[in-house]
């Protein structure tokens, strides 16, 4: 299994499996949210493209 670490908006270690996230979106204030599921998503300081760069996802 294979996992991404990421540092959220307060600074915590957040490590995602790639095969599990479901989407990515930026909101207004510069901050990028990933989402694993329902109740699974963490906010990041990073472009939605910076994100799905690290996951190292391909965007179609």
């Amino acid at each position: 299994m294979e996992f991404v670490l990421f540092e959220d908006v307060n600074g915590q270690e957040v490590f995602v499996n790639p095969k599990r996230v479901v989407w990515v979106r930026e909101y207004g204030d510069k901050n990028t949210v990933i989402s694993c599921g329902t109740d699974d998503k963490f906010t990041v300081r990073l472009s939605p493209a910076q994100a799905v760069s690290a996951l190292g996802i391909s965007v179609r």
